[in-house]
């Protein structure tokens, strides 16, 4: 089961990431600037935020990704895709939860949506390289059909109430720092990220294959922070690791769209804290939220992922239009969502004790 929670997460990723280096590729083909194209991902997360339907229907969307002749039918196939993958990775990450080492159990699911973040934009560059954008979602589709027999057979499997976590279990209110981490500043930082190839395009002149290179080295860092997370938690609680993580998040993001010019050497630093920090606090609001659900951490988890996904839609949508103006107001929008979340997760980290997931 392990293995197919790990896939359920990786298939998410490789979706979900893939449209970075992608960006002014399918701007040219379907006749959109490149920063609409991230109205993609604004699409996608949408429906996530609602619905949770089946991993056939999700090869399917992505099939209709992979032939749509313009960019409405292709936000339409998006739109698609997001209502199918809805339900997967809450799913995932609650079944991690009812382990016995959650914190570590959550890391793992994680760094499988990890690893599809960092081979998404490398599938989107090789197949673009190969042939055309299109065969990506082809070839996501078919990975999608492989995985389908083996979450049939998974399918009774779904978390249902599960013991008291001590200390935890307070119910919405004690999940709400969570929540807001989640959708304001995880999804906040998320719905940037899909802009960063375009970033670095602009700063270094770098071509398709560059920006898929500088997207796979930011998802082998953000692994590190994924198993980095059980550790820090363990001596910090996870409401604090996150909101600290959050505000380290917010520093890369503002050095990298800030500045009118960032030389290549502040450049990598801020792609580091961004990616590393970013890959701890994500399984860290992960185990906040499953602390605070205690019974009902599978529904406080899904309640996460749609706080999360909404988060991106909006962060990814204004983003595509203030990036049309000037990157220094992606900057502000960052600011103005990132840290106040970060700032209510640690003033909940001192209010009182954290339940430790795991």
């Amino acid at each position: 089961m392990s293995v197919v929670l790990f896939l359920v997460a990786f298939t998410i990723g490789l979706d979900e990431f893939l449209l970075g280096p992608l960006l002014m590729p399918i701007g040219a083909d379907l006749g959109v600037r490149p920063e609409r194209v991230a109205l993609f991902v604004a699409a996608y997360n949408l429906p996530l935020a609602l619905l949770a339907p089946a991993v056939l229907v999700f090869g399917l969307a992505s099939l209709a990704t992979a032939v749509a002749p313009s960019f409405p039918l292709g936000i339409a196939a998006r739109l698609l895709t997001g209502v199918a993958a809805a339900g997967m990775l809450p799913v995932a990450f609650a079944l991690a939860s009812e382990s016995g080492d959650s914190a570590a159990q959550i890391s793992r699911v994680q760094a499988g949506l990890t690893l599809g973040i960092i081979l998404g934009p490398l599938n989107g560059a090789l197949m673009d390289h190969l042939g055309h954008w299109r065969l990506a979602f082809v070839a996501l589709a078919l990975l999608a059909a492989l995985l389908a027999l083996p979450l049939r057979r998974a399918g009774g499997k779904v978390p249902g109430p599960v013991a008291e976590v001590p200390g935890g279990g307070n119910g919405l209110w004690s999940a709400l720092p969570g929540l807001l981490g989640m959708g304001l500043g995880l999804g906040g930082a998320i719905g940037i990220f899909a802009l960063l190839g375009e970033r670095f395009r602009d700063l270094f002149m770098l071509d398709t294959l560059g920006i898929s290179v500088i997207y796979a080295g930011f998802g082998a860092m953000t692994i590190l922070g994924n198993l980095l997370m059980p550790v820090l938690a363990r001596r910090a609680g996870p409401l604090a690791v996150a909101g600290a993580c959050l505000l380290a998040v917010l520093a890369g993001i503002l050095l990298l769209f800030g500045l009118e010019a960032a030389p290549i050497g502040p450049a990598a630093l801020a792609l580091a804290s961004w990616a590393i920090f970013g890959g701890a606090a994500a399984p860290a609001l992960q185990a906040a939220l499953a602390g605070a659900g205690g019974a009902n951490r599978g529904l406080m988890l899904a309640l996460g992922a749609s706080f999360l996904n909404a988060g991106t839609a909006a962060s990814s949508a204004l983003a595509s239009e203030l990036h049309l103006l000037a990157p220094h107001w992606v900057a502000s929008q960052a600011a103005a969502l990132i840290a106040p979340a970060a700032l209510v997760l640690l003033w909940a980290a001192r209010r009182g004790p954290v339940a430790r997931a795991g």
